[in-house]
């Protein structure tokens, strides 16, 4: 039985990279666009303004940092609530199980987070002439695996909402919109003025972030935030939360 639905999940998880129509090949594209474009206009931005800064002698590299978890927990959260909306299908086989297209979902979004990642921060090192492998390569797993996990709680409790609660799905939109903003993408939270921070640390992704970093630098990077079982906890209450209330209403779902 394992060995079957990993087969089906390995089936999904590919047929992903075959579009059906000139509008999923373009969706496809811009996974792999979007996060080099936003890095390349937050430069210009700050080398418009002046601003440089971060953490490193490469901003570049610590923008990606950043983004690169972000877009993890955004746009893991798009597509696995798309896979759960998508669960009503007529054509989808019954024998597949409600998560599975959950979970073939969520290892394309980390796939094709270190594809692309893993490309840019190749093209930031041929460009400013920077080390860009990671110091502690489990931490970086780690931090990706805890975004993953987040945005695969989010994901199924986005695609049970616009079913059954759109006030919620309508929140979660909000809410993924000001991950920008909140998480620790162009700034460094610890040096924040102290009650900023503390609201901050309420936000599990930039704990990811952090976690990241420090992966990504070492542990000279400095960081008073970091909570490594706060991020633990919410990652695994995020993907048990989504899971039970999935599994509670899957007949409804699945109708």
């Amino acid at each position: 039985m394992l060995i079957t639905k990993l087969n089906l999940i390995w089936t999904l998880f590919w047929h992903r990279f075959v579009p059906r129509n000139r509008s999923e090949g373009f969706k496809l594209v811009w996974v792999f666009v979007e996060p080099a474009a936003q890095l390349a206009i937050m430069l210009a931005i700050f080398t418009f303004i002046g601003r440089s800064g971060g953490y490193g002698i490469s901003f570049a590299l610590f923008l990606l940092t950043g983004i690169a978890t972000l877009s993890i927990v955004t746009r893991g959260m798009l597509l696995v609530g798309g896979a759960v909306q998508g669960l009503r299908s007529p054509r989808r086989l019954p024998e597949l199980g409600i998560f599975t297209d959950p979970i073939a979902a969520l290892a394309f979004t980390l796939f094709t987070a270190v594809i692309y990642t893993s490309a840019i921060a190749w093209g930031i090192a041929l460009w400013q002439h920077v080390e860009v492998m990671p110091v502690d390569l489990v931490r970086v797993l780690l931090a990706a695996f805890a975004a993953a996990m987040l945005a695969f709680g989010l994901g199924m409790v986005r695609g049970y909402s616009a079913r059954f609660a759109p006030v919620v799905m309508r929140a979660l939109s909000i809410f993924s919109r000001t991950l920008l903003f909140i998480s620790g993408i162009f700034y460094m939270p610890s040096y924040m003025p102290p009650f900023i921070r503390d609201w901050l640390a309420w936000n599990p992704v930039l704990h990811a972030v952090e976690l990241m970093r420090i992966g990504v630098y070492g542990q000279d990077y400095p960081s008073v935030v970091l909570d490594t079982t706060y991020l633990g906890a919410t990652a695994i209450g995020a993907a048990a939360f989504g899971m039970v209330l999935l599994w509670a209403r899957r007949r409804q779902v699945l109708e």
